[in-house]
């Protein structure tokens, strides 16, 4: 064979095998095993400086509570408003988003950090979450030093929020975690529950803008706002899409529904502290009625969970 031939076939082997290991070398290895079109690491770096506002943000709160209210049985408790609306206080909320939700955010991180696929579609989850919640704030809490802190807090939420949705192979995880997830029982769960909170807030404020007399502001304004206005209309979307076995439902619909459990979840923790804070009685029947809604909530996520298990087998 002519010494020149054999240089060429050598030179186009190498440049066969050159084009997968540079693609394979700009991913860091612990993105190995995520179905991901481009690094995640800005949503990383996002996601720890919204962790760190929320422990500065709810250790504030939580040692100055008369920034929310003058009132401590307000700020720590929780009030029912227009249509049975549960309205915690502030300063409840910061307790609870320091105890649980920063763990968890942390907790998701580490695990889509070591390649969890898991990890990765309930990240997204607990951004939402945080974004909702100090999405009230924004719009209910007492104009004050922290406001800023509360802009900051949404804004830096739905940054990676977006990124890291965007940055899945939506089709990837409908082909590991379809064959599981039955897509419209889980969508069902999803539409039902928001379509009641849709009705719950829209007849409070008909019942509020109509009722005759001096208006009388509504204590649960702030949350009709971000409900209707931020939680109504994605996770409506994301049971659609869902139903309909779209892929971008099969990302989003584990984190959606860690989101609407999770807000559950505070309303019964705040309603269980409710007596050592502010001396009320314990309402043990709507303790359970919001646990139970949680659950509700939280049971489609093992499907998610046996999807990622069976692939990984």
């Amino acid at each position: 064979m002519h010494p020149r031939a054999t240089d060429d076939r050598r030179a186009n082997n190498v440049a066969n095998v050159s084009v997968p290991l540079t693609a394979a070398a700009r991913r860091p290895k612990h993105y190995a095993q995520l179905p991901i079109t481009r690094a995640l690491t800005l949503g990383y770096m996002a996601s720890l400086v919204v962790g760190s506002l929320v422990a500065v943000v709810s250790a504030v709160g939580l040692a100055f509570g008369a920034l929310y209210s003058a009132d401590p049985a307000t700020a720590l408790g929780i009030t029912t408003s227009t249509a049975g609306v549960l309205v915690p206080g502030f300063r409840a909320h910061d307790a609870f988003n320091l105890v649980a939700c920063l763990p968890l955010l942390l907790t998701t991180l580490w695990l889509a950090r070591r390649g969890s696929l898991l990890g990765l579609l309930l990240w997204p989850g607990v951004l939402y979450y945080l974004l909702y919640t100090y999405a009230i704030y924004l719009v209910g809490a007492p104009f004050g030093p922290l406001f800023l802190a509360y802009v900051a807090l949404v804004a830096l939420s739905a940054f990676p929020l977006i990124g890291v949705v965007a940055s899945v192979d939506d089709e990837a995880i409908r082909q590991r975690v379809g064959g599981v997830v039955p897509a419209r029982t889980v969508g069902g769960l999803l539409v039902v529950p928001a379509l009641l909170t849709l009705a719950q807030d829209s007849i409070g404020v008909f019942a509020s803008a109509f009722s005759g007399g001096t208006p009388i502001e509504p204590v649960a304004r702030r949350v009709w706002t971000v409900d209707l206005a931020v939680e109504v209309p994605a996770v409506l979307a994301g049971g659609v899409l869902l139903w309909r076995r779209a892929p971008l439902g099969y990302v989003a619909g584990a984190g959606l529904l860690l989101q609407f459990g999770l807000t559950a979840v505070a309303l019964a923790a705040v309603l269980a502290l409710q007596p050592v804070f502010t001396g009320s009685p314990l309402d043990a029947g709507t303790i359970v009625g919001v646990l139970v809604f949680a659950a509700v909530c939280f049971a489609p996520i093992t499907f998610f969970t046996r999807g990622v298990a069976s692939h990984g087998r």
